[in-house]
This record gives structure tokens, C-alpha cells and sequence, in this order.
């Protein structure tokens, strides 16, 4: 199944408002960035109710500003307000960072998290790149309680989403629900193809000025464009490099010509610093890391 999240980042309560039924129409899932909202200006009850409203299944994120988020509350207040989610309906999810998951799994009965595990997300953004220990940060948070691991790591190359296929297969092999996410527009391939690699979901923003991390693309391009829903492992994948390689009008030829002509079969930007390095470890058959029907 494919899901695709609409994150939804305003800074006043009544934006959330007006911005959370666009969310809801182009997308599957809703992401209420809550550390967007100025100084958390929440009133006491609104979430339980609101949410009533939302005829998605909703994410409530509170991120760190260590995790790519906005809010100013320190650890202590962003715990305190997890330790007060409560009423979350049963399709919908809290993502905590690892430190904070860690630590109300160790705390006594009654410090413990108010929420079901099976609700919770747990995640880890990395920045800077792809870390050298990826595997050990994915093997800690498979340990933990939650019920989904979300990892999200800084793609500079094409070659850099080989490690996100490798979490989902490894995830898929485990029995564990895994988002992957490559951010960037390096990552662009990894939005596109993880849905149908068995990643939970994937993010797309409701327009180009409201994404939320770099590289996002919209909810409709992904519909549309790249005709997400319908990609699965045998779907051929052809696509263009180049760096940059986002202004190519080429996805937009070939996949309304796909479309049309209802090929199985998706056209991708790669963008690539080291051709040589690509086409050893994504192209040729023989040395390639990934499994997968790419045509050319």
C-alpha cells in the first residue's frame, strides 16, 4: 500500500485550521508539525478534538531543533508535552526521536509514555550525510518499543540512496516497519521507489514553498508525475543524471508518455557527482548493490 504523509508546518493554530483539509485531500496521512507552531501556543484540549476533524490518520511531530525542527522547548517541556498526548485516535501516530523514546521505555509504570507503543514512530534524522554506523542507529531503534522506525539521512549523490534500499529490505526480512527517507534532491529516487521497496511511507509537501525538508517533493507530483501508486518491483526504471540534474524536463516528457502509452514503467533524475561511481554501483548488473528493473 502506498501512503503518502502531507506534513503540515504553520505558526498559528488557525492556519493549522485552514491548512490541514488541503493536507488531508492530496494526501493519505497528515504530519502535524507541532514544533512549527509559535512557542507551542496549543490550548489544553485542542489536539483530542481537533483531530476528531481530521478524516486522516494524523502524525503529531514535536522535533528537536538537533533533529531539523523549529521549536525552542528544551527536552524537559518537549517530554513534559508527550506526557500529555492522550485521546490519540487508534490510526494515528506520535514521532519521537530516539533519546526521548529511550527514555520513557526505561522509566518506571507511571513516568511511562501515556501512548500505545503500536502508535509510536521512532525517529533519527541525520543532516550531515549518511553515517558510517547507519546500521548500528537502525538496529537501536529496532530494539526499541515503537511500532515504526522513520530514518532520514543527507543524500549528495544517487549512490547515497543505497543504504535506504538496504535498511528496507533488511527491514522487510525483520517483520519491521521502517520510513526511509533520503533527503535532498540526491534523494529524490528514494521518495519515489521506497513506497513500493516497503518503506511505511513516503513524504510529499502540498505545494513547492511548503516543504519541510530539503528535497521534498509535492504530493501530487509524486501522484501525478511519477505515478507513485502505481510503481512496484517490476515497474522498469529509467531515468537521466546529472548535477544538478532537478531542472530536466525529461520526467515530465517521458512520464506523461508512459502514462499515456500505460507503460509499467517510471522515469527518474538521478543526480550524479561521479559518473563512473553510479553506473558500477547502481547500473551494471554484475557490481550493482541494488535490485532492481532499471532499463537505461
Amino acid at each position: 500500500m502506498t501512503r503518502i504523509c502531507v506534513p503540515v508546518c504553520v505558526r498559528r493554530i488557525d492556519e493549522m485550521r485552514d491548512a490541514v483539509p488541503l493536507a488531508a485531500q492530496a494526501g493519505d496521512v497528515v504530519e502535524l508539525r507541532l514544533d512549527c507552531v509559535d512557542e507551542i501556543q496549543i490550548p489544553s484540549g485542542f489536539l483530542s478534538e481537533f483531530l476528531k476533524t481530521i478524516d486522516r490518520p494524523v502524525i503529531l511531530t514535536m522535533r528537536s531543533t538537533e533533529q531539523g525542527g523549529h521549536t525552542l522547548l528544551d527536552y524537559d517541556r518537549r517530554r513534559q508535552f508527550w506526557s500529555s498526548v492522550n485521546n490519540l485516535p487508534s490510526d494515528s501516530f506520535c514521532d519521537l526521536e530516539l533519546d526521548l523514546v529511550l527514555d520513557f521505555s526505561a522509566k518506571p509504570t507511571l513516568e511511562r509514555l501515556p501512548i500505545d507503543w503500536r502508535q509510536v514512530i521512532c525517529s533519527h534524522h541525520d543532516f550531515s550525510g549518511v553515517p558510517d554506523d547507519l546500521e548500528r542507529i537502525y538496529e537501536r531503534m529496532a530494539a526499541s518499543p515503537a511500532a515504526i522506525i522513520k530514518i532520514a539521512v543527507q543524500a549528495y549523490d544517487a549512490t547515497d540512496c543505497i543504504p535506504i534500499f538496504q535498511l528496507l529490505k533488511r527491514a522487510q526480512q525483520e517483520g519491521r516497519e521502517l520510513i526511509a527517507i533520503a533527503m535532498g534532491e540526491a534523494g529524490i529516487m528514494a521518495r519515489i521507489l521506497g513506497p513500493a521497496r516497503g518503506s511505511f511511507l513516503t513524504y510529499g509537501s502540498l505545494d513547492e514553498q511548503s516543504a519541510t525538508a530539503p528535497g521534498q517533493i509535492t504530493a501530487k507530483q509524486l501522484r501525478e508525475l511519477y505515478r507513485i501508486d502505481q510503481i512496484d518491483s517490476q515497474t522498469e526504471i529509467i531515468g537521466i543524471i546529472g548535477n544538478p540534474v532537478s531542472h530536466s524536463l525529461s520526467p515530465h516528457i517521458h512520464n506523461a508518455a508512459f502514462a499515456a502509452a500505460d507503460l509499467n514503467a517510471v522515469y527518474i533524475p538521478f543526480q550524479v557527482r561521479d559518473a563512473n561511481e553510479f553506473m558500477r554501483r547502481v547500473v551494471q548488473p554484475r557490481s550493482r548493490e541494488i535490485d532492481w528493473n532499471l532499463r537505461g
